[in-house]
Formats: structure tokens, sequence, C-alpha cells
């Protein structure tokens, strides 16, 4: 049988792994707290960020084709927009990199998807808007060059046949885009830009948000992993508490009731049954020395017989 110091070493030595994994838990839990709470606020926050930046360039770079196309008429006012709408262009172009690259983690592979079909509306969007630039600037060139050669002999008339036609009228034959001529070049960028990127960013954007919002039940749903973990452990505890309550008085009390009774009956004059109590290793030299006084008093009692025999 164990010894009653194995007994207890075993015990303790059980609590005491019962503390580590409490220990273990907390740092779990922590953790895990940390990735999925903490980690995801702070991503949800980049990424809604980014994503609202993103949001308002796009309606900028459309409000300035929209004043572009306004003033298509006029030069120093058109020019003035395509420097707007370029370098609010280059900050989506750049911003979308950035997106794309998630150093921060903060978008999913499906995410990421995403962001790629963005940026092929961006680009597609914006080499629509650049051929409308280019096509304009040409119509506007052709003008110059047309009014510059007639301006260079004015009295002169330009023969058309048996007509004489003004230098003015050639010019005329070249007329500026009207506002409504140049916004329906577009048609096919911008309805690209705002069906996949611009409502794309609304979407995700509502995504992220509500994926922010749902942190406070991950919270609860992450403590309430860790209270149970926790508890279990406690009753794990108190199991082991009450088996050692159970077992160390046992381990003690039975054998020493064993040896009393052992003795009670040598007492009596019942000596012939061995003295063999299974005890712990405690109990070893008690339980010899109880059988060897039994051995001692079978042997006496036969001498005395023995004598009483002979007379």
């Amino acid at each position: 049988m164990k010894s009653i110091r194995s007994i207890l070493l075993l015990g303790l030595a059980l609590i005491a792994a019962l503390f580590l994994v409490q220990a273990g838990l907390l740092s779990w839990g922590q953790r895990s707290i940390e990735e999925n709470v903490v980690a995801k606020v702070q991503k949800n926050t980049i990424a809604s960020s980014q994503l609202a930046e993103l949001a308002l360039l796009a309606q900028q770079v459309r409000r300035y084709e929209k004043e572009y196309f306004v003033y298509v008429t006029n030069q120093e006012r058109r020019d003035n927009y395509i420097k707007e709408w370029t370098g609010t262009s280059e900050k989506i172009a750049k911003l979308l990199q950035t997106m794309r690259t998630n150093a921060d983690s903060a978008y999913t592979p499906e995410d990421l998807n995403k962001l790629s079909n963005w940026s092929s509306a961006a680009e597609f969007y914006s080499a629509e808007m650049k051929k409308i630039f280019g096509v304009v600037n040409d119509r506007q060139a052709a003008m110059g060059a047309a009014v510059s050669a007639g301006s260079a002999s004015p009295p002169a008339s330009i023969s058309a046949g048996s007509a004489k036609v003004s230098p003015l009228v050639v010019a005329s034959s070249l007329p500026q885009f009207l506002p409504i001529e140049v916004n329906a070049m577009i048609t096919a960028g911008k309805d690209r830009l705002s069906g996949v990127l611009i409502k794309g960013v609304s979407e995700m954007s509502a995504d992220k948000t509500k994926a922010t919002l749902a942190l406070p039940e991950v919270t609860k749903s992450e403590f309430n992993k860790l209270w149970t973990g926790m508890m279990t452990s406690v009753v794990a505890g108190l199991l082991i508490a009450l088996a050692l309550a159970i077992k160390l008085p046992a381990a003690i009390g039975n054998p020493i009731r064993a040896l009393g009774e052992a003795v009670d009956r040598m007492s009596k004059g019942e000596i012939e049954h061995p003295v063999n109590v299974a005890a712990p290793v405690e109990f070893d030299t008690l339980t010899v020395a109880v059988e060897r006084m039994r051995l001692a008093q079978r042997t006496l009692v036969q001498r005395i017989r023995a004598r009483a025999s002979g007379n």
C-alpha cells in the first residue's frame, strides 16, 4: 500500500497542476481576448479610416469630373479641374495600393479580392477620363490652329467653289464640345466606378462597422469560455481536496482501528490469528511489533500450558 506521504504528495501535485492549468487558462484567455477583440478593433479602425478616406476621395474625383464638364468650354477653368481631378485620382490609386498591401492585416482575403476589383474600376475610369481630356484638348488645339490660320491674312477669303468663306467660318466647323457631349463619353467609366468602387466601399464600411459593434458579444463569449475553464478547474480542485479529505483520514484511521482490534483480541486470549493489517508503510513497524507481541504471548501461553500438563 502507498505511504501517507505519497498520497499527500500526489494530492498536492494534482492541486499544483490545477493552479498551473488556471494560470494557463488566464494566459490563453488574455491572449484570445487580445487577438479576437483588441486586434479586431484595431484592424477594423484602420480599415474604416481608409474606407472613409477612399469614399471621400471618390466623391471628390466625381465632383471634379462634373465641374470639368460644366466648364469644358472655359480653358482656364477646365485646366484647373484637370489638375484637381488628376491629383485626387492619384491619391485614390495610392490609397488603394496601400490597402491592397495590407501591412496591418486589416483586410481578409475576400476583402482583398474586392479591393482588386476596385482598383480595376478606378483604373478604367481614370483611363476614360484621360481620353476625354485628350479629345477635348485636341479639339481645342485644332480650333486654335484654324483661327490662327485665318488671322494670318484677315482681309482674305477662302474660296469654296464659287463662294468665298471667311476663315472664322472654317474655325467654326470645329465647335467646342458641349458639357452634355463629354458627360456622355464618361458613362461607362463613371458607371463602373460608382457600381464597383463607391458601392463596394459603402458595403464594406457597413460590414466593418457591424463587425466592430458585434465585438462586445465576442468579448462576452471569450469571457464565458474563460469562466467555464476556470470553474472546471475549481471543481476539479475541490474533488481532489475531497478525495484527500476522505483518503488521508482513512489511510490513518483504518490501520489504527485494525491494530487496536488485534490488540483487543490478544488481551482476550485470541492469539491464534496473525496480525496482518493492510496499512501505509508508516504502520509497518507498529504492525510488526504487534505481531511479534502476539507470537511472544502465544509462546508464553504454550509454555504455561505445557508446564501445567506436566504437573
